[in-house]
């Protein structure tokens, strides 16, 4: 019987167990998927309703879904109920109050941890703007599987709502790099979308909190994974489709992306690292020579066109944000909730 449960923990407890790099049987492990929401009901609705397609050949021992809400208010209890009525595993619901992602995430853990007598091997991740490939779940346990990985992450696929410029849909500046099936890939380029991971390597910090307005908090916490010995892998075949609405498809927001992604590399080391001063000054050093290379390829690349002429004023940024990182400064990248 499936049920909508409220799990109220306190603390993320140290990593479970020992079998880090050991490979599991898929009809033996358990997986709890993660999603976490904000007033975005109608992407919510569709994201559930491709968790309940998912297509698996051997079905896990134990499968769950935790969605946590991040509106105070309880505005996604509605949908998450309507689904858990019909869901084919058990359903658990909670309210994180404080707005933060880093918030959402750590509360997702400590449900997936305790909803059940036992804690699942795996988590993995889902937002309310994406929407799961049928495969997406069978593909990721099968690599797992065959390569005893503790992380495995596919490609996400943008999906383009109306209103967004066909040069943005045909540029590939939305698009993640992508790597080869069963093969490790650089464990910088995880994120937390359709990404599976064993719980015996959950950083006992879980997401870093002080991440909660500039975002970043999934990069210190794949960091903290990787430099504990986790293995990343990719499967290019368990892939997450993205949908991106017209107001994250502007030049204005490609920009500001890309800043921020280069405030939380340094943010990151900054967190994990508590560099001095002169680490700090060659990072600063280190972000404004990157930029300026940028700016000179970028000029080069104007007869090439405007794509290529932005992927090089991506390194631009890039390079300002790492400098501005470097002196603790972060960029308020959720004020504005995109696809609302």
């Amino acid at each position: 019987m499936t049920s909508v449960q409220s799990n109220i923990g306190s603390t993320i407890g140290s990593p479970i167990g020992s079998t880090a790099g050991a490979q599991l049987p898929v009809a033996r492990v358990s997986v709890c998927v993660c999603v976490i929401t904000y007033l975005r009901p109608e992407g919510l609705e569709r994201l559930l309703r491709s968790v309940g397609r998912l297509e698996l050949d051997d079905v896990p021992a134990g499968l769950s879904v935790v969605v946590i809400d991040n509106d105070e208010a309880g505005s996604a209890r509605a949908v998450v109920e309507r689904w858990a009525a019909t869901a084919p595993w058990p359903v658990h619901y909670d309210i994180e109050p404080a707005r933060g992602i880093p918030m959402a995430r750590n509360r997702a853990l400590r449900t997936a941890l305790t909803a059940a007598a036992e804690p699942p091997d795996f988590v993995v991740w889902m937002d309310d703007d994406e929407e799961a490939d049928p495969q997406w779940l069978r593909h990721a346990l099968a690599t797992q599987a065959e390569t005893g990985a503790d992380v495995v992450m596919g490609p996400g696929i943008p999906a383009f709502e109306a209103g967004v410029p066909d040069w943005v849909r045909t540029s590939g500046l939305l698009e993640g790099e992508r790597f080869v099936t069963g093969r490790p890939y650089p464990y910088f380029h995880s994120r937390t979308s359709g990404i599976l991971v064993r719980t015996s390597v959950l950083p006992a910090e879980g997401f870093d909190e002080r991440m909660a307005l500039c975002g970043g908090s999934d990069r210190v916490f794949f960091t903290r994974i990787q430099r504990a010995g986790g293995r990343f892998v990719w499967d290019d075949r368990a892939r997450m489709v993205d949908h991106v609405p017209a107001s994250r498809a502007r030049l204005p927001w490609l920009l500001r992306r890309w800043y921020r992604t280069g405030v939380t590399r340094s943010l990151t080391l900054l967190y994990l690292d508590a560099p001095g001063p002169l680490r700090r000054a060659r990072r600063v050093a280190g972000g404004m020579a990157l930029a300026g290379r940028g700016a000179v390829l970028a000029v080069a690349a104007i007869p090439k066109g405007r794509v290529a002429m932005l992927r090089r004023v991506r390194i631009v940024m890039l390079g300002i944000g790492a400098a501005v990182g470097a002196l603790g400064v972060q960029y308020h990248e959720y004020r504005v909730v995109h696809g609302r």
